[in-house]
């Protein structure tokens, strides 16, 4: 497969494991491999009818990848399930109040609630990314709003490593959405950040069209 058609079928390969990821909250027990193998099948059928025309050659590509992995995932999760089940998938989650808005990968249920967040590629060595720590922070946000209670852990999902692991919700984190959300609402006002020292402005096709100005934005970038 040349290099041009690779980005397409990354994407694929991540929508079909994203999938995967999601269906475990239908698992109601049996042999998880076996299970997976029937998802694939089912998602590989599915992902041209919800996304439009897809090359069949890179979706089949893209699946045999996936398929090679199965076991690995297999033993890493069928050990884990505890943590994400019962669940619901893809929850939606708004409020006006936080100006916040998202939908959630997978909503666990139990004795407490944590929000989940699938990830397709591959973790770090140890803890989670710190781009997934602001998801979780965010999530937690929005279920605090709806439901009234406070959520101080979350998940991360990362099936293609078969893990799944637990932190802490820090309140550092909590700040840092906030303070994103704030900037995002600067920039929609038009208050765009100055642009750094370093920026190869004068290779950019957009120079004559880029207005920067300063503002209280411009700190955070």
């Amino acid at each position: 497969m040349g290099h041009s058609a690779w980005p397409e079928s990354k994407n694929i390969f991540n929508l079909l494991l994203k999938d995967l990821g999601l269906s475990l909250s239908d698992f109601e027990g049996g042999n998880l491999e076996t299970w997976l193998i029937e998802k694939l099948d089912q998602a590989e059928v599915e992902l041209p009818i919800v996304y439009g025309a897809i090359d069949p050659e890179v979706l089949r590509a893209a699946s045999e990848e996936i398929r090679k992995i199965i076991p690995e995932m297999t033993r890493g999760m069928e050990h884990k399930l505890e943590l994400i089940l019962p669940s619901e998938s893809e929850v939606e989650l708004q409020s006006d109040r936080l100006g916040l808005s998202g939908r959630l990968d997978r909503l666990v249920l139990g004795e407490s609630t944590l929000p989940s967040i699938i990830r397709t590629g591959l973790p770090p060595e140890t803890g989670i990314w710190q781009s997934d720590r602001l998801s979780l922070a965010g999530y937690a946000l929005l279920l605090e709003e709806e439901r009234g209670e406070r959520i101080e852990k979350g998940l991360v999902e990362y099936p293609r490593a078969g893990e799944i692991r637990e932190v802490n919700i820090r309140v550092v984190d909590r700040r840092r959405v906030l303070r994103i959300r704030d900037r995002i609402r600067q920039i929609r006002d038009g208050k765009l950040p100055d642009r750094p020292e370093s920026a190869p402005c004068e290779s950019c096709p957009f120079e004559d069209k880029c207005k920067t100005r300063r503002s209280i934005a411009s700190r955070f970038f």
